[in-house]
């Protein structure tokens, strides 16, 4: 901790803030400030105190402190750098090249986030229904609902322009669980669930209401704390932990988070079938408190994603 040193030089008092850093066994080394003859405020000796940190790190004194909670400083500078150039690269594309870019998003988003969740349609077939209203013979009745669900969500969640709040999201749940075997459509549960082959219990139904105020109240508070990607995680994973609908809080949670992404001017993303069971990995380790391993994953589908696109 920093300490606030009062010298004495031919009847004058200095003032200087200072602290010691550790460089060997039994060895230090202090950094001093001087910060005039009058003992300095609070305010003051916060300042000089970062100013000391600062040094400290420039001379190798201590390591460089991390700029994010869970991404790795490097980890940010590759999403700025791909965040620039993929929307200076799609900015610069005809409207109709625009379209067909977000229709194949919207297809392999909609194939794998329904896929995850068991529907058995596959992409071709996915992408056969959002741009032509073709049905498959051997697609049922709630699966075709789950792919224009899809759509509709997407659309609605692109075309919103306020911010995460319980009105939009019981609306998105509403457009993907409406018309599909989801009896509680829209609303919070009214009774326990478990999650199959999870470790996690979620709360009670009971719990449900006050715990959903408190993560729209934890959002607000921590929205501008992280990087976007970082809430972007984390508000998928808070909300999955608390599993606050009866069903579709998988579907649910893939779109609000890249809702946060969309809002914050970052690319989406999706979760492809094929990796499920990694993405139900790194969710068991957030759900024991361990969120650095979702965000490594959202963080490598988003840069392969990008990367894919913008050559």
């Amino acid at each position: 901790m920093v300490v606030v040193e009062k010298i004495k030089r031919n009847e004058n008092e200095y003032y200087y803030i200072s602290k010691n850093f550790r460089i060997g066994k039994n060895k230090w080394k202090k950094i001093r400030k001087y910060v005039g003859k009058q003992r300095p405020e609070k305010p003051k000796i916060k300042e000089v105190a970062e100013l000391i940190e600062k040094e400290a790190e420039e001379q190798g004194l201590i390591k460089k402190r991390a700029k994010f909670r869970y991404l790795k400083d490097d980890e940010a500078e590759v999403l700025e750098d791909l965040k620039e150039s993929y929307n200076k690269w799609f900015g610069k594309l005809p409207m109709e090249i625009r379209e067909k870019y977000y229709h194949d998003f919207l297809a392999r988003f909609t194939y794998n986030t329904n896929a995850i969740e068991g529907n058995t349609l596959g992409l071709r077939d996915t992408n056969l229904i959002l741009q032509d209203n073709i049905i498959p013979a051997d697609a049922t009745t709630y699966e075709y609902n789950e792919v224009i669900n899809s759509r509709e969500c997407m659309n609605f969640m692109k075309a919103y322009t306020g911010d995460l709040n319980n009105g939009f999201l019981l609306k998105c749940h509403s457009i993907l669980t409406k018309n599909t075997k989801v009896q509680i459509v829209g609303k919070y549960r009214c009774h326990d669930v478990i999650i199959t082959g999870s470790e996690h219990i979620p709360p009670s139904f009971k719990e449900i209401d006050r715990l959903m105020k408190f993560f729209f109240v934890w959002y607000n508070n921590n929205k501008n704390k992280f990087h976007a990607i970082e809430i972007a995680c984390l508000v998928h994973t808070k909300f999955v932990r608390l599993h606050p609908f009866s069903d579709g809080n998988g579907r649910t949670a893939r779109v609000i988070s890249n809702f946060v992404l969309f809002k914050n001017g970052y690319p989406m993303f999706f979760i492809e079938n094929k990796d499920r069971r990694e993405y139900y990995k790194v969710l068991e380790l957030s759900d024991k408190g361990d969120e650095r391993p979702f965000v490594k994953f959202v963080f490598d589908r988003i840069v392969d994603q990008v990367k894919s696109m913008v050559r």
